[in-house]
């Protein structure tokens, strides 16, 4: 694994702002070099909207000093960051922010994604945000979902989550945790969710006794059998437990075990499934109090 490049993207918000402090601390750690992009949007709305002459001129206007004003703010960073001896360079591009993001990841060859969850709007801060969503479908490199944090809290990544369906045989978002545990030297926990179609107190007491030692090993034994095909002899942590709902059960178990990142698939099945971010990755995002990496298998 290796994350040479990264594109942060901007704008303007909070969480943002946080991304790009996770991607300070990836960059000091990999050695990366940081590109941050602002996406302009309000060309678009121009297309749209029949403004008379004079108010025309004003709200191209207004337009014009956005944009200065974002690409003054990249500046400012690209000359912070440089203090610290890190490589950075910012842009502001007009365009669909998801599209152009994922396409500048793309032309740029870059090897991570690091974005906010939410953005500036009342919907986007109450779900992931709709360009996160769609940069998250899109995109064919990793990306990172920053979750917002107190202020005052520095950015540490001592212990990563993968949540893993051993019912699936795609290991690329383990191999990748794996990776990045062992240069951040972080702890690396695996979990399984054990997820039957019923309600608690219709499922027999000894079939959940039986499962959760079953899926237990079966765990343990698909990740030592990973352990010997990387020559990784650290300590992984392993654990099934039961939930009724998957996403939910992760967010839960990262948050109860002080979990700075979990890293997930974006989904786990071929076909048109392919095509589409999964559910649980979806609400795994929206739910979870820590950041989120997600990766195409």
């Amino acid at each position: 694994m290796k994350i040479e490049k990264i594109v942060w993207a901007y704008d303007g918000s909070k969480e943002s702002l946080e991304a790009l402090n996770h991607a300070v601390f990836l960059a000091e750690k990999f050695g990366s070099e940081i590109t941050g992009v602002y996406v302009s949007v309000m060309h678009i709305m121009s297309m749209y909207i029949n403004y008379p002459h004079a108010e025309s001129e004003i709200f191209y206007s207004m337009m014009e000093k956005a944009e200065k004003d974002r690409q003054t703010r990249l500046n400012s960073i690209e000359a912070e960051l440089a203090n610290q001896g890190l490589r950075f360079k910012g842009m502001v591009l007009k365009g669909d922010p998801a599209k152009d993001i994922v396409g500048l990841a793309s032309d740029e060859k870059s090897d991570l994604i690091v974005m906010g969850k939410r953005g500036h709007g009342l919907i986007d801060r109450m779900l992931i945000g709709s360009t996160t969503l769609r940069v998250l479908k899109e995109s064919h490199i990793p990306v990172l979902a920053v979750k917002k944090r107190n202020e005052k809290e520095t950015v540490e990544i001592k212990n990563i989550l993968v949540p893993l369906d051993i019912s699936e045989k795609d290991d690329s978002a383990l191999e990748y945790a794996i990776e990045l545990a062992n240069t951040l030297n972080a702890n690396l926990s695996v979990l399984h969710i054990v997820r039957l179609e019923s309600f608690d107190f219709e499922i027999p007491y000894n079939l959940l006794e039986n499962l959760i030692p079953y899926a237990s090993a079966e765990l343990k034994k698909r990740v030592e059998k990973l352990k010997i095909k990387l020559g990784v002899r650290s300590e992984i942590k392993t654990e099934a437990i039961h939930g009724l709902n998957t996403a939910l059960s992760i967010a839960n178990y990262a948050s109860s075990n002080n979990i700075d990142l979990t890293v997930t698939n974006t989904h786990g099945r071929k076909g048109i499934k392919r095509l589409i971010l999964g559910s649980v990755t979806e609400k795994v995002i929206q739910e979870s109090h820590c950041s989120v990496l997600a990766l195409k298998p």
